[in-house]
């Protein structure tokens, strides 16, 4: 019976490795990037309809000197894609992971087809992601460093129509990390966009 309770121990403790060697480098399906990070740097916030929530945005990714991350459910909006376009000719590496659905199935206007477009002509690294019923994230991380984050589809109606919250965390690397994170995981399940106007 010790024997027994040895091999199921050394077994245990196997599994514990692999699986804390699986989390580290983010292999293992059930990870999470959950915690709690230390409360750094500057919160900045606006709102909408019409009372700064785009400008922040906008603000956010002018801000960018090496790397802008986006994740979006709703793509459309002309000045983020503007500010987008001026990082990428600035040198800032741009990457995007956008919901499939609404962006290219339900894009009857054309506005998210041309607007992600021009960003990968452009030379922005544009992905869509099909793998959850809704992609529904609206992050930027900026240098790996700032993270903007709220309800605030990149979109004129969420500008303009909507009631929505914008909120900057500045200077927080730490809080980038998860992001980074969770950007990372939604990239490596998503897949090239298909230029098309």
């Amino acid at each position: 019976m010790e024997e027994v309770n040895q091999i199921f121990k050394a077994n245990m403790y196997k599994r514990a490795c692999l699986f804390v060697i699986l989390a580290s480098i983010g292999l293992f399906s059930g990870t999470t990037y959950c915690g709690t990070i230390p409360a750094v740097g500057q919160i900045e916030v606006a709102f909408s309809p019409n009372e700064g929530s785009e400008a922040l945005v906008v603000k956010v990714i002018g801000s960018a000197k090496k790397e802008v991350l986006l994740l979006a459910y709703s793509f459309t909006s002309a000045p983020v894609t503007r500010a987008l376009l001026d990082a990428q000719k600035r040198g800032a590496q741009v990457r995007l992971v956008v919901d499939y659905k609404d962006n290219v199935i339900e894009d009857r206007s054309g506005k998210s087809k041309a607007a992600l477009s021009a960003l990968s002509t452009a030379g922005a690294d544009v992905r869509t992601i099909a793998v959850y019923p809704i992609a529904h994230d609206k992050v930027v991380i900026v240098d790996r460093n700032t993270v903007e984050t709220g309800s605030f589809n990149y979109s004129a109606a969420a500008a303009s129509k909507n009631s929505e919250n914008v909120l900057v965390n500045w200077s927080n690397p730490d809080l980038a990390s998860f992001y980074v994170k969770h950007f990372t995981r939604n990239y490596n399940q998503s897949q090239a966009f298909k230029i098309g106007y």
